[in-house]
């Protein structure tokens, strides 16, 4: 159990820095803003009916920060597998104390 917690609270710690960073860095989208953050690139519908090549540059930065995202949502994932397990672990010691006083 204490795995689990020490795990958690590392991710926990890990969603938190991370989510501050991805608001922190900008593509040049104008479609960013501190509210989504948590958006792949590609969530963003264009304005323009016309498909118009963008700047490779654009596209790197782009990925980076869908990469980013990626990581976020596995961490995200993660937190929830390891707050259920630790749930689990934590009514499992509440349903069957064993308790060993010393004598």
């Amino acid at each position: 159990m204490f795995i689990i917690s020490s795990l958690l609270v590392l991710f926990i710690l890990t969603f938190k820095f991370l989510s501050s960073y991805i608001k922190t860095i900008r593509t040049g989208d104008p479609n960013e803003t501190n509210l989504t953050y948590w958006m792949f690139s590609y969530d963003f519908k264009s304005k323009n009916k016309e498909w118009v090549p963008e700047d490779k540059q654009l596209l790197q930065r782009k990925r980076n920060r869908n990469f980013l995202v990626f990581v976020l949502y596995i961490l995200a994932f993660s937190i929830f597998l390891l707050l259920n397990s630790f749930t689990a672990h934590l009514l499992d010691v509440i349903v069957n104390p064993k308790f060993s006083y010393p004598v």
